[in-house]
């Protein structure tokens, strides 16, 4: 009999999971499993589950939104055989789980998560951590982890968008030397997104072209900053329209990027905190983890 690690952040979107654990089990039992559950205490949790435990199973089910998705692929990261991946998501807005094809109704993701068609999956690494969709720095970025989980629960997607309102007010740019396989650029930036995924804080297909999302590129968008509030308007609708403009954007592909700044710049990954670098080292684990969808 195979063996299963199953972890669930009962926290994440309204908790509905909670509701169908049992269900869940049943459903790998039948399909021969053996399956061993934990349930996500605090920050960090999954990670050292993962990185203690994940060796001795063939297969890790997550259960939970982005940042449990992001916690489980930092651990898997950690072993030297990495046990096939699936993913019940359940948050409030699931890019990843979206750009991947993974249905959002749990019934149909928790069987997909072990009979799924298996994909080798990029991941990116900043500095020592990894993510599996987005790293980001600015305007906006830090709306996921600064959005009161009891909001999020409630409004769902409109609690990120009343966060991002707010957030309108304090516009800050910085001062950044970027180098990427294409060249190097020196301006003022204000939002910086270095993303392998189709959707972005709920925004779906935010490039112009689809993301491969193993093809070992990563899709990168730095926002330039704005002179004045004509020209926020004008990126706020370039972002929306999908018309990178390139005297308000760069807009390209790599397989790596240095990011540096005279001052430390706060990063994010698949929506959660990470961390604040004046030099921000990333690149492309291409094909690194298997993931059923």
């Amino acid at each position: 009999m195979k063996k299963l690690l199953l972890i669930a952040n009962t926290n994440s979107g309204k908790g509905i999971i909670a509701e169908q654990l049992a269900a869940v089990i049943e459903h790998y039992n039948l399909a021969k499993y053996e399956v061993t559950v934990y349930i996500s205490q605090y920050k960090g949790h999954i990670k050292e589950i993962v990185q203690k435990r994940g060796q001795n199973f063939d297969a890790i089910v997550c259960c939970g939104g982005d940042g449990t998705l992001n916690e489980t692929v930092n651990g898997i990261m950690q072993l030297k055989e990495k046990p096939v991946l699936g993913y019940i998501p359940c948050g409030s807005t699931n890019d990843f789980a979206t750009s991947m094809g993974i249905p959002l109704n749990i019934e149909d993701s928790y069987k997909r998560a072990v009979s799924g068609e298996l994909f080798k999956l990029d991941i990116g690494k900043i500095n020592n951590n990894y993510f599996t969709y987005v790293a980001g720095f600015g305007l906006f970025t830090n709306v996921s982890y600064e959005t009161p989980q009891d909001m999020k629960n409630i409004l769902g997607y409109q609690a990120y968008l009343l966060e991002g309102i707010r957030q309108l007010t304090n516009i800050k740019s910085y001062e950044l030397e970027i180098k990427h396989d294409g060249g190097t650029i020196k301006d003022n930036i204000m939002i910086g997104l270095v993303s392998n995924s189709n959707s972005i804080a709920g925004m779906k297909t935010i490039f112009k072209n689809y993301a491969d999302l193993n093809d070992g590129l990563f899709e990168v968008l730095l926002v330039k900053t704005p002179k004045n509030v004509n020209v926020l308007r004008s990126i706020i609708a370039s972002i929306v329209e999908k018309d990178f403009d390139k005297e308000l954007f760069y807009s390209f592909k790599t397989s790596q990027l240095s990011v540096r700044c005279s001052e430390e710049i706060s990063w994010t990954m698949d929506g959660e905190y990470c961390g604040t670098y004046n030099t921000a080292d990333i690149c492309v684990m291409n094909k690194a983890v298997r993931i059923r969808h």
